[in-house]
C-alpha cells in the first residue's frame, strides 16, 4: 500500500525561514512537534471514521490534508476538532514531563491551539465555525460573516502584538489577514 502523496509548495518553506528567522531553532523545533502531534489527531479521528489521505499539502496556511471519505457534516466536525484537542493534549502532557525543553514546547503547543482556535480561516476554529454556520444560514450569509470574523481575529492578533511589543506576534496578525483575504494560499 501507498501511502498519501506529500506536496510542499514555496510558500510553506518561506513560512518555516520566518518562523526561524522570528524564534531560532528551538522555536521552529517546538511548533513543529506542535504541528505534527496536531495532524495526527485529524488524522486519527479521519481513519476511525473510514477516511484515507490522498494528498497531504503543505503550504502557507500550515499542512492541508485531503482525503476522499463520505463524511457527514457532524463526522467532519469531529475531524477538524480532533486535531485542536491532539495539540492541547500533546501540550498539557508536555508540560507534565517537567523538562525545559519540554515544558517549552508544551506552552508553545497551547499558544498555537489557541491561535487555531480562532474564527478565521484556514485555522480550524474557523472551518469549525463555517460548518456550524452553513447549517443555519444562506451561503452569501456565511461567507461574510467569516471573513469579518477573521479579519477581526487577524486584526486582534496585530493589534496584540504591537502593544506587547512583540515582531513576531504582530507578524503572526499580517500572516493572517493575508490567509484570510487571499483564499489560493490557504
Amino acid at each position: 500500500m501507498i501511502g498519501p502523496r506529500v506536496s510542499l509548495c514555496p510558500s510553506f518553506v518561506l513560512l518555516a525561514a520566518a518562523l526561524y528567522f522570528a524564534g531560532g531553532a528551538g522555536a521552529l523545533l517546538a511548533l513543529a512537534a506542535a504541528v505534527v502531534a496536531h495532524e495526527l489527531g485529524h488524522l486519527a479521528a479521519l481513519y476511525v471514521l473510514g477516511g484515507h489521505v490522498h494528498v497531504l499539502r503543505l503550504q502557507a496556511g500550515g499542512p492541508v490534508i485531503e482525503y476522499n471519505a463520505p463524511l457527514t457534516v457532524q463526522e467532519q466536525q469531529v475531524v477538524v476538532a480532533a486535531g485542536p484537542l491532539a495539540g492541547l493534549v500533546f501540550a498539557v502532557l508536555c508540560i507534565l514531563a517537567d523538562k525545559p525543553f519540554f515544558l517549552y514546547t508544551g506552552v508553545v503547543s497551547m499558544f498555537a491551539t489557541a491561535f487555531n482556535m480562532l474564527p478565521a480561516l484556514p485555522l480550524d476554529g474557523g472551518r469549525l465555525m463555517k460548518s456550524v454556520l452553513e447549517e443555519m444560514l444562506p451561503d452569501k450569509t456565511v461567507n461574510i460573516i467569516i471573513c469579518i470574523a477573521g479579519n477581526f481575529c487577524a486584526l486582534g492578533v496585530t493589534v496584540t502584538g504591537v502593544c506587547m511589543h512583540s515582531i513576531a506576534a504582530a507578524a503572526m496578525g499580517i500572516w493572517l489577514a493575508v490567509l484570510v483575504n487571499v483564499p489560493r494560499l490557504r
